[in-house]
C-alpha cells in the first residue's frame, strides 16, 4: 500500500512538473511565433487560457491588492469599452473588435495559471527574445532578397512585423541594463539588436522607428543613477551604428516619403494619387475628432468607424478617398467609437495602472532579474503607447497578444519572485 502511494505521488510530481515545462515552452515559443507564423500566437494564447480556465481559479484570493488592482482594471477597460455596443449600428463588426478586447479579462485565468505552479517565465521569455530575433532577421532577409518584396512583411504585414522587431530590440537594452554582466551578455545581446532593428528597418515601418530615440531618452532617465552601465549603452549604441551604416538608403527613402506626406497636407489634397499613409492618418484622425463630436460621451460604436468615414466621404465632409476600419491610431480611434468614457477607460486601466505595478517594483526592487522585468513592464506600455500614436493596434490580435502576454510575464514574475523571498526569509 505505501508503495502504491509512493508510486502515484510521484506521478504526480512528474505531471506537474510536465505541466510546468509545456508553460515555460509555451512561453518561450511565443515571441518567436507571434509574428512569423500565422495564428502562432492565436494558438499559444489558447493553450495557456485552456490551462488556466481549468486549474487557474483558486489562486484568486492568494493575489497581492497591487496584482489585483491591475488585473480588474483589465475587466474595468473591456466594460467601458463595451458600453459604446449601445450605439452601434453594424453590430457584426462591433462584434468582431469585441474579440479582441475581451481578451483582456481573459488573461485573468492564465496569471492565476502561472501564480498557481509559482512560474517565473521572465527569463525563458527573454531567450524566446534572443532567439525571435534571428527569426525576424531571417525572415526579412528572406522576404527581401529571395522573394524580392520591398518591404518585409512577416506573416501578416509590415507594420505589425517592424513594431514587434523594435519591441524586441527595446526589451534586450532593458536587459543589458539591468541583469547583464559577462561580456558574453554583451554580445548575445548586441547581437539581438543588431538582428532585430535590421528586420524592422526591412519593414519599413516608420511607426517602429519612432520609438527607438524616445526609448533610448527613457532609458537614460529611468538608469542615471547607475553608472556603471555606460558599457551596455556603448554595446547599444555600436550595434546601431552598424545596422544604420547598412541601410541609410533604405531610411532615406522613407524620410523622404514622410516629407512628401506633410507637403500633401498643406495642398489639401488627400485624394490625389500622391497621397501617401501620414497624410491619410491625419485626415482619419481629423475625421474622428468630427465623429466624436457628435457622441461625446459613448462614442459612435466600436465597429462603426468604417461606416462614419464611408459616410462622410458620400457627404463630401472628409478628404480620404476610401474609408478604414479603424482610425490608425488607438486614442483616436478609442475615442471616436468609445467616446471619453472609453478612452479614459483605455488610459487608466490599459496603461497607467498597469504602469504603476511595475514602477513600484522598479523602486523597491534590488535583484537585477526583478529590475528587468520592472523595467521591461514599463518600457513595454511605453512602446505599445508610442506604436499607438501611427497605428491601431487594439484592432490586431497578434498586437493585442504580445502586448497581454508581455505584461503578464513580467507581472507575474515580479510576484513569484516576491513570495519566494518572502517564503526564504520565513525559513
Amino acid at each position: 500500500m505505501n508503495l502504491l502511494i509512493t508510486n502515484l505521488f510521484n506521478l504526480k510530481l512528474s505531471l506537474l512538473a510536465n505541466k510546468q515545462t509545456l508553460i515555460q515552452l509555451i512561453v518561450f515559443l511565443f515571441p518567436i511565433f507571434v509574428v512569423t507564423v500565422q495564428h502562432g500566437g492565436s494558438v499559444l494564447f489558447a493553450l495557456l487560457l485552456l490551462a488556466g480556465l481549468v486549474s487557474g481559479w483558486s489562486m484568486w484570493r492568494s493575489l497581492d491588492v497591487s496584482e489585483k488592482k491591475v488585473l480588474l482594471g483589465f475587466v474595468l477597460f473591456f466594460v467601458l469599452v463595451s458600453l459604446s455596443l449601445l450605439n452601434t449600428q453594424d453590430f457584426s463588426s462591433g462584434i468582431k473588435r469585441e474579440g479582441r478586447y475581451i481578451l483582456f479579462p481573459l488573461l485573468i485565468p492564465i496569471y492565476l495559471l502561472f501564480k498557481k505552479y509559482h512560474l517565473e517565465t521572465g527569463k525563458v521569455f527573454f531567450l524566446g527574445l534572443v532567439v525571435a530575433s534571428i527569426a525576424l532577421f531571417s525572415q526579412a532577409y528572406y522576404q527581401i532578397n529571395v522573394l524580392d518584396l520591398w518591404r518585409a512583411k512577416g506573416a501578416y504585414n509590415s507594420l505589425i512585423f517592424g513594431d514587434f522587431s523594435m519591441f524586441v530590440v527595446v526589451l534586450v537594452i532593458a536587459f543589458l541594463l539591468t541583469v547583464a554582466h559577462k561580456w558574453q551578455h554583451y554580445l548575445v545581446g548586441g547581437g539581438a539588436i543588431a538582428m532585430a532593428l535590421s528586420a524592422s528597418v526591412m519593414s519599413s515601418s516608420k511607426g517602429a522607428w519612432v520609438l527607438l530615440p524616445i526609448a533610448l531618452v527613457w532609458f537614460v532617465f529611468i538608469t542615471h543613477k547607475n553608472v556603471a552601465k555606460s558599457i551596455s549603452l556603448v554595446v547599444i549604441i555600436g550595434a546601431l551604428l552598424v545596422v544604420g551604416a547598412f541601410n541609410v538608403d533604405r531610411v532615406k527613402s522613407r524620410a523622404d516619403g514622410a516629407i512628401v506626406d506633410y507637403h500633401t497636407v498643406l495642398q489639401n489634397s488627400v485624394k490625389n494619387e500622391s497621397a501617401r499613409s501620414v497624410s491619410v492618418r491625419l485626415e482619419m484622425w481629423r475625421n474622428s475628432i468630427t465623429i466624436w463630436k457628435d457622441h461625446p460621451l459613448l462614442g459612435t460604436g466600436i465597429g462603426d468607424f468604417k461606416y462614419e468615414i464611408l459616410q462622410a466621404i458620400e457627404e463630401g465632409e472628409s478628404q480620404l478617398a476610401m474609408s478604414y476600419g479603424h482610425a490608425h491610431n488607438i486614442y483616436f480611434d478609442a475615442l471616436a467609437t468609445a467616446g471619453l468614457v472609453g478612452l479614459i477607460g483605455m488610459l487608466v486601466f490599459m496603461q497607467i495602472i498597469p504602469f504603476q505595478f511595475f514602477y513600484v517594483s522598479w523602486v523597491s526592487g534590488h535583484e537585477p532579474w526583478v529590475k528587468f522585468y520592472a523595467l521591461s513592464g514599463m518600457t513595454t506600455i511605453i512602446a505599445f503607447a508610442v506604436f499607438g500614436l501611427s497605428e491601431g493596434w487594439l484592432a490586431r490580435k497578434a498586437f493585442v497578444y504580445t502586448y497581454l502576454i508581455s505584461i503578464l510575464v513580467f507581472m507575474s514574475s515580479i510576484a513569484v519572485v516576491k513570495e519566494k523571498q518572502v517564503i526564504s526569509h520565513k525559513s
